[in-house]
């Protein structure tokens, strides 16, 4: 890993937004979620873009139950946790209950993208998320980018998020 915390640099062509070059800076990080929601589901909701509004409202979520109006972010509960963090005490984890309908966010974290240049975006990670460098961790490569983040990616370009 560089010194400036990025693991991967991405190079898009801009007009077609096909993935051009995916280069890992020779990390071998892990990562798969621990269900813990310690960091990502009780430090208050992600801004929300109008794609994340609109699957939540196709999955039957009405705005004023999960929309914190200034500005676009997802309710918090008086203990800053999500509105839809659950824990399922028989099971002992915490749960989304919208997982599957998720902010983009969401299902990037514990990574971000950050803008490198015109065609250009660095992958880093959130060091404090517990479901990094875990044994049974997937390997973040290349393969995990196309499965996982590419496509959220493109979501945040796409929503202006980066």
């Amino acid at each position: 890993m560089v010194s400036d915390g990025k693991i991967a640099e991405i190079t898009l062509e801009p007009e077609t937004k096909q993935v051009i070059r995916v280069i890992f800076h020779g990390s071998q990080l892990r990562f798969r979620c621990q269900r813990c929601a310690v960091f990502c589901c009780k430090l208050g909701g992600p801004k929300l873009s109008t794609k994340d509004i609109e699957r939540l409202r196709r999955a039957c979520y009405k705005p004023d139950t999960f929309l914190d109006a200034t500005p676009a972010r997802l309710k918090n509960r008086r203990d800053g946790s999500c509105v839809f963090l659950f824990f399922n005490a028989e099971e002992c984890f915490y749960q989304c209950s919208v997982y599957d309908f998720r902010p983009t966010f969401c299902r990037l974290y514990p990574f971000q993208f950050e803008k490198a240049g015109p065609q250009s975006y660095a992958l880093k990670f959130i060091p404090c998320c517990n479901g990094l460098n875990t044994e049974d961790g997937e390997i973040v490569n290349k393969k995990f980018f196309a499965e996982v983040l590419q496509k959220i990616l493109f979501d945040l370009i796409d929503s202006h998020s980066i």
